[in-house]
């Protein structure tokens, strides 16, 4: 029997740097909040404006889509968008980021 293709898999062959790494982290949380409208308090606002300026763009965003998590993840990583497809099919085998991995389902 052989075993699925989990995120952590996906996170190791992207030798990502620590920053990178802390980037990415905070990048899917906001994503993930943002998807189920929890935890978006003014403080997390403001937390997130000053610390990765990069994703206001999820912040500000009236909608979540496909092509946005997409196009930030590619700028922001240097990822292609069949390593991003990847990523998001591990986080389904392995269980991460449940609702991130389920909205990501949709998109081919």
């Amino acid at each position: 029997m052989s075993q699925e293709f989990t995120y952590y898999d996906w996170f190791l062959e992207q030798n990502l740097t620590s920053e990178q790494e802390s980037k990415l982290n905070i990048l899917l949380y906001l994503i993930s909040d943002k998807l189920t409208n929890e935890n978006i308090t003014e403080d997390y606002d403001r937390k997130i404006r000053q610390t990765a300026p990069e994703f206001v763009n999820i912040l500000d965003a009236p909608e979540i889509t496909h092509e946005l998590i997409i196009t930030t993840l590619v700028a922001n990583f240097q990822l292609t968008r069949e390593s991003v497809s990847q990523m998001f099919e591990g986080m389904r085998n392995q269980g991460n980021f449940a609702k991130l991995a389920e909205f990501m389902k949709e998109y081919k």
